[in-house]
């Protein structure tokens, strides 16, 4: 099973002061997701492309979360070629009830895991070819796959980006 970083997606208070931070990076437009509750934004243009969503509604997923986890990662998502096999390869990742509904039609999993700060968005798709925005993820706690060159444990319990070579804390980015 070989999963691909496809995005991963940070949840801010405001998406204009870090698209500041983020100047090196082309932003896509900012979109607005009603029933969402998000205005979202795709920074870069290759594959594993940077999302920051804003909440526009603080009843909304993506308001709770950051009103209980304040601004950060929200989820790393992944290309698999082969959704159920992945799913039968993983330990200790918990299936999000809520996708079970519309499982079959989009062949997206949302998986958690206790003690793991991020949700992880697994669809079955062939990857797609070019540069990645996001080079690294560095990821406290245990990781969804094995250690590879996208995806790496944290060496400081923080969460680390790799772009343009610039190793960059979301804390930072996101603050």
């Amino acid at each position: 099973m070989d999963p691909h970083l496809d995005h991963v997606a940070l949840v801010v208070r405001r998406i204009e002061p870090v698209l500041e931070r983020l100047a090196e990076l082309e932003p896509g437009p900012i979109e607005t997701f009603p029933g969402e509750g998000t205005r979202e934004v795709y920074l870069g243009t290759g594959v594993a492309r940077l999302l920051l969503m804003e909440p526009t509604d603080a009843d909304g997923p993506y308001g709770r979360a950051l009103a209980k986890r304040g601004p950060g990662l929200h989820h790393v998502a992944l290309k698999v070629p082969d959704l159920d096999g992945f799913l039968g390869s993983v330990r200790g990742w918990l299936l999000v009830p809520a996708c079970l509904r519309d499982l079959a039609r989009t062949r997206t999993a949302w998986l958690a895991r206790p003690g793991v700060a991020t949700l992880l968005e697994v669809h079955e798709a062939e990857p797609a070819e070019g540069t990645p925005v996001v080079e690294q993820v560095e990821l406290p706690g245990a990781l969804p796959v094995d250690p590879r060159p996208d995806l790496a444990p944290s060496s400081d319990g923080d969460v680390w980006l790799t772009i343009a070579g610039r190793r960059r804390s979301v804390s930072a980015l996101v603050g």
